[in-house]
């Protein structure tokens, strides 16, 4: 078949815009549940509900008091996250989907190589496929972790449920939340979602968590991300529209339930592939949404042979 042939999807844009509808709705119940806390009495709950299920915020107040119950909601989250992955981070972080919706010169570029999305090392060279690194955000969670008994407590300044409730309040009560600004001042310059792949120690604790559940299928994740290696054509057009310039999806040689534990399933990638049935998210065995070919907004796939191949 021909290198031009071109596969209408009307499915794709609606994956987008229902992630983006998700996002606004989480990010408008966290802004109004931090106003509820910051001008009592009101119709909502007095306090952030979000900031329970903030497993760093409950291991402190643990630290502290010695409290089990704020642990649940905490647990539940990692516990899901075991069984899926990243995917709070992809749909529900309010900091995260604020900096996502805030304009970025990386969007301007409308096609990025894959090589230049790759891991770099200390020197700045992209590192060759499949190669990793440790990026910063472990060594900071670690070092949360280690500073909590000693009853030091930097959350306000690193943890991003934390840094949106007091954003937040800041504002309601007049004043500049220099943290959210400088946050949204390096997405703006670095990429959307920079900070939560480098620097976010919660989107680390989920990475890790998300790689300590690889060994479950994806028959037993609520959402999961599956390719089909047959019909992929490591074209690269996945890591150019992922959020998080993940490459080791193109990476990826084999088939199966995609386990990068920095993937937050937000489904871009689906959108984007060129290839019918290379990619898709699924839900419990069930397939949500399969990738079904040409996104125009990418240029021209092409296989070994200049075609695009179709499963």
């Amino acid at each position: 078949m021909g290198g031009d042939r071109r596969v209408r999807n009307p499915h794709r844009r609606f994956l987008h815009w229902t992630r983006r509808a998700v996002q606004v709705f989480f990010l408008s119940a966290f802004v109004s549940l931090s106003w509820a806390a910051s001008y009592p009495p009101s119709r909502l709950p007095a306090e952030n509900l979000f900031l329970r299920v903030d497993p760093l915020g409950a291991l402190d107040a643990f630290y502290r008091a010695g409290a089990f119950l704020p642990l649940w909601p905490a647990l539940a989250l990692l516990f899901l996250s075991l069984l899926s992955g990243r995917f709070f981070c992809g749909w529900v972080c309010p900091l995260g989907s604020a900096l996502e919706l805030v304009p970025s010169v990386h969007r301007l570029r409308k096609r990025r190589k894959i090589e230049d999305l790759r891991p770099r090392s200390v020197s700045g060279n992209p590192l060759p496929a499949g190669a990793r690194r440790i990026r910063a955000k472990y060594l900071l969670l670690l070092a949360l972790v280690v500073l909590f008994p000693l009853g030091v407590n930097l959350l306000w300044l690193f943890d991003p449920l934390v840094i949106a409730n007091r954003s937040a309040i800041q504002v309601f009560a007049g004043s500049i939340p220099f943290v959210l600004l400088g946050l949204l001042a390096l997405a703006q310059v670095m990429g959307p979602r920079f900070w939560c792949q480098e620097i976010c120690p919660l989107g680390a604790l989920l990475s890790a968590t998300t790689a300590a559940g690889k060994v479950l299928g994806g028959n037993h994740a609520l959402l999961a991300l599956v390719k089909e290696e047959d019909a992929c054509i490591h074209c690269g057009h996945c890591a150019s529209a992922c959020p998080f310039a993940i490459t080791e999806v193109a990476d990826l040689r084999e088939s199966g339930k995609v386990n990068v534990p920095d993937c937050a399933l937000c489904g871009e990638c689906v959108k984007a592939c060129p290839v019918r049935g290379a990619l898709a998210l699924v839900s419990l065995g069930k397939v949500l949404l399969a990738s079904r070919g040409f996104d125009r907004s990418f240029g021209h796939p092409e296989g070994p042979e200049g075609e695009v191949r179709e499963k």
